[in-house]
This record gives C-alpha cells, structure tokens and sequence, in this order.
C-alpha cells in the first residue's frame, strides 16, 4: 500500500484520527509521520490474514454441521432437543435466521442456507460441553480427521474460541501487529488442518502473513519487552497502548 504524500498526510490522520494513530508510536519511536507507516502496515497484515480466516471459519461449521446433521438430520433447525440445549440468545439467533433464509429462498430453502446465516460464535456453542453427549459422544473425529492424537472436544472449542476472537480483532480494525500473529496464525491453519490436512496445506502455501509480518517498517523501535526484535511474537501485551474496544464489538461473532 502507498504511502500519502506530505500534503496529504495531514488531512488523512485528522480524518482517522490522531488518537488512532498514537496506538503505534511505541513502535514508530513517537514519530506521527513513521507510526501511520506501522498503521499501513497492520492494515496489510490484516488484509494477509482473510485467506486463512475465510477457511478456517468456513470449513469449521461445515464440519460441526455435518456431525449435527448426523445426529438431528436435515431439519435440525427444528429439533426439540436440539433447541431445548441451545443457549437461549444461539436460540434466538437460529430462529431470526430460519425465518429469514426462509423468507428469501421459499420452497428452496434448506438447512444449508442457516448454516452462512449464524455466527462463528453459534458454531462454536456447539462444541461447548452441553453438547458433548447429544453431538459428541463418540468424539470429534468423524467430522474433523485431522484432529491430532490425544486432543477432543474441548481441544477443539479453545481453537475454535481463539481463531474467532482474533477474527473479530481485525473485523473491528484494532491493531494486530504486536499481538501475536505468528500463533494466531498457526491457530488458524491448526483448525483448518483438523478439518481437512489438504486445505490447510494449499492455504498455507497461498498465505501471506509471514511475507508481510517481514515487512515490518523500520522506522522507530520495536515493542519493549523480551520479544521486542519480532513484534509477532511478542506477548499479548507487549508494546501496547491501552485501546478502547468498539462498542459494537460482539464475542459472539
């Protein structure tokens, strides 16, 4: 991405805000000019991370959808049991999508349209323990093959909590750069690997995290701290600014 000439410069950090750009001074050795040269660059890093995300999430509810397909079949929108053990706001959210993916498909409608309707956070619900004996109970395996020896269901809900929160932290445009990408990174691959070792190696080989954590500015200081010379690594507080979280923020995205 092109850096804005001097002139324009000005108008650009009064319209996203100086404040904004103050998260990055640490790192930019408190020069506002270098510090949106680190926001240019956390923007590409955010944008590198979409391949990774996009399958991960995407092929993760394929996976828990077709355990649960196994378990209540194609109507399980409407399973008394499977509505009686859902969260009462997942309840909620899962009706609101029927009732809309019916409205615009009609007598097409099938339970494939809810699943790109609900939240990553409804997918994830599933794997919570409430469900271990109704969609569980003989593993995850089955429906995810790549599940390393010794890992289950819990495994599989922290990988699962932890891809999605870091989703939400570039969906809201918050700074990523010192906040570990490396092993969010790999989390993300980790959960495509468990659905499917072929698409996590073909995204892997497409990705360009690693390529644009290497291009980190060299203009200022790296982060303090004892991972300071590589900012991906760094802790999840490392070099940081405190940061308001947006109040549309929402976990269960």
């Amino acid at each position: 991405m092109n850096a804005p000439d001097d002139a324009s410069l000005a108008k650009i950090l009064a319209a996203v805000q100086v404040h904004r750009i103050e998260r990055y001074m640490p790192a930019a050795g408190g020069d506002h000019g270098a510090a949106f040269g680190f926001y240019l660059w956390n923007n590409a890093l955010s944008e590198a991370f979409h391949p990774s995300l996009h399958y991960a999430e995407v092929i993760c509810r394929n996976a828990v959808h077709r355990a649960l397909l196994f378990r209540a079949k194609e109507q399980w929108y409407d399973n008394a049991v499977f509505l009686g053990i859902l969260d009462k706001r997942f309840e909620r959210e899962l009706r609101d999508a029927v009732d809309d993916e019916r409205a615009q498909h009609g007598d097409a409608f099938t339970c494939h349209h809810v699943v790109s309707a609900l939240t990553f956070g409804f997918w994830e619900h599933l794997t919570t323990k409430r469900f271990e004996r109704y969609i569980w109970p003989k593993g995850i395996r089955f429906s995810f093959p790549g599940t390393p020896n010794g890992k289950g269901r819990e495994d599989l809900h922290g990988l699962i909590e932890s891809v999605r929160r870091w989703r939400n932290r570039i969906a809201h445009h918050r700074a990523i750069f010192d906040k570990g990408p490396t092993k969010h990174h790999a989390d993300a691959l980790d959960l495509i690997r468990w659905c499917c070792p072929t698409t996590a190696q073909w995204v892997t080989s497409v990705s360009r995290v690693a390529a644009v954590i290497n291009e980190r500015p060299d203009a200022g200081a790296g982060p303090a701290g004892a991972d300071a010379g590589n900012p991906a690594q760094a802790g999840p507080d490392a070099g940081a600014l405190p940061e308001t979280r947006p109040a549309s923020a929402s976990l269960g995205r």
